[in-house]
């Protein structure tokens, strides 16, 4: 018997979120039927604050599973609410074999977990140890555009990356996304849950790189297997909106949880020491002269 805790946080996106919560139940189902694998799976969702009523929908569409709501404050953002759910399924329980780290956005394919589970068993037999398995998602409808996986450093003094796609074959990353992300005990009780110091994004690439620190192997899918959107702008996009802001509305823009300049330079600082004083730098020429920053990152070639 294989246990698993399901982890999401939702913040008004019913549709979306029992779409996902629907997917999951169907993957877990044809995992099992293909596999003949027992699995144990609770959901621990947070709900933070949502006013659409997603709470009730998903007791609605997960009647028959064991389903936990954690309610948030509305302040928790997508790193908080994701700590939240987490702390609650180690509270439960200490016996879970792995926690599923899920984006309420995102579609399972029927095959999700089977492939989940074959990238553990592929870590094993070729690392010798458990790890951490992003699956690779595309745009819906278009399996040819891969939207989140794991990344590969190509320049560390650019800091130019390029996103892993399907191969056939687990792959090793130096980054990866939590949009579909499995991760054993063996590596919480190594390396724990999020860090605390993040609100709403690069928490998932911290936990990545600080696993990769400790010697435990990251892996993206050998295919893909879910949809979701990619619902990012570019930093070149981002810089030219800045550029049409007043100072004030960047401040309100760059302090934002959504996308805020905390969360990234927090990110440098526990990873990448060497590059915090001129990342912190370079966001404050951001905030103050977008289009000299923009000109500098055309000068370094990333744009």
């Amino acid at each position: 018997m294989t246990r698993i805790a399901v982890l999401l946080t939702c913040f008004n996106r019913r549709i979306k979120t029992v779409a996902c919560l629907n997917s999951l139940r169907q993957s877990i189902d044809n995992c099992m039927s293909t596999t003949s694998q027992e699995i144990d799976f609770s959901i621990f969702l947070t709900d933070d604050g949502c006013t659409d009523g997603t709470a009730d929908a998903a007791r609605t569409a997960c009647q028959g599973i064991d389903l936990h709501i954690v309610h948030g404050d509305g302040r928790q953002f997508w790193a908080g609410g994701m700590r939240m759910a987490w702390r609650e399924a180690l509270r439960q329980s200490s016996d879970w074999d792995f926690f599923l780290l899920l984006n309420d956005d995102t579609v399972l394919f029927p095959h999700a977990i089977e492939e989940l589970m074959a990238t553990h068993t592929w870590c094993m037999e070729n690392h010798g140890c458990s790890g951490i398995y992003s699956g690779i998602t595309c745009a819906q409808g278009h399996p040819e555009t891969v939207t989140y996986s794991g990344d590969v450093f190509e320049s560390g003094v650019k800091g130019k990356w390029r996103r892993l796609g399907p191969a056939g074959t687990p792959q090793m990353a130096d980054q990866c996304n939590a949009n579909i992300l499995l991760v054993s005990r063996e590596v919480v009780n190594r390396i724990g849950i999020f860090h605390d110091g993040y609100i709403h994004g690069s928490a998932d690439l911290d936990y990545c790189m600080q696993a990769r620190n400790a010697g435990i192997p990251a892996l993206v899918t050998s295919h893909i297997i879910g949809e979701c959107e990619y619902d990012h702008i570019s930093e070149k996009d981002e810089c030219l909106q800045l550029m049409h802001m007043s100072l004030s509305e960047r401040r309100k823009y760059v302090y934002h949880p959504t996308h805020s300049d905390n969360d990234y330079l927090l990110f440098v600082k526990r990873n990448i020491p060497h590059k915090y004083a001129i990342s912190v730098t370079l966001r404050t020429i951001r905030l103050y002269c977008p289009s000299f920053y923009f000109y500098i990152n055309k000068l370094r070639g990333l744009y």
